[in-house]
């Protein structure tokens, strides 16, 4: 009888085990991202653009897990410029777009159980390739002068092709569905290598560094597409 007993509660502790570790497994994802370039040297207001990627999570922990992602990030910026006459300021629509690597941390409040809502914080790190700046499909960007420094189409092209940085945020979901909700700070000068105009008779380049970095607002909604086992 004791034998039989000491084998149905670690029967029972085995099943709760397994129904409260944190979420585990491959997730498809996608959502909503807004990439802001923050540079007085390249005026720009961004527009909201999506992402779609993969996350894998990984932890045997109730409270706890760690989460791969790789996601590609695409919206547009409206550059401000100026024609030849001078008279008018213009947006010019510009792609911004990037393959992410993250890992993040998630810790659960509310610890993931089946058939409950589960929440928490999350934070981590990422590296980023960066598609140089470019018009958007079809935009016609002839004697457009990007203000302040009446830069031009192919100057833009010398933007950073690397990011990195950190983000955080909320995570969560219920079952087999996930989100998470972030802000991403970038570290890396994107605007480094683009150069004004400005030489002199040695063709030494004699212009400031230009400086930009940039701060993302994304919203994914992720789906569990394979799980690992208990």
């Amino acid at each position: 009888m004791k034998n039989q007993t000491l084998l149905f509660i670690s029967a029972l502790l085995f099943n709760l085990s397994i129904y409260s570790q944190a979420p585990r497994g491959f997730y498809a994802s996608a959502g909503f991202s807004q990439t802001n370039l923050k540079s007085s040297d390249l005026l720009n207001e961004s527009k909201p653009g999506f992402l779609i990627g993969l996350n894998a999570l990984m932890g045997y922990h109730e409270n706890y897990n760690f989460q791969l992602e790789l996601a590609y990030r695409q919206n547009t910026l409206d550059v401000k410029y100026v024609e030849d006459t001078f008279e008018e300021v213009k947006k010019s629509k510009y792609k911004y777009s990037d393959l992410t690597f993250g890992f993040y941390f998630n810790y659960y409040i509310l610890k993931p159980e089946e058939d409950e809502f589960f929440l928490g914080p999350q934070a981590g790190l990422f590296v980023a390739v960066v598609d140089p700046l470019t018009p958007s499909k079809g935009a016609d960007v002839n004697n457009q002068q990007y203000l302040p420094y009446l830069l031009n189409e192919s100057d833009l092209t010398n933007s950073a092709k690397f990011n990195y940085g950190f983000g955080i945020g909320l995570t969560g979901g219920y079952n087999n569905f996930r989100f998470d909700l972030r802000y991403s700070l970038g570290m890396a000068n994107l605007l480094q290598d683009v150069q004004v105009h400005s030489y002199d008779e040695s063709n030494n380049y004699t212009g400031p560094t230009l400086e930009g970095k940039t701060n993302t607002i994304s919203f994914g909604i992720s789906y569990n597409i394979f799980h690992f086992r208990k």
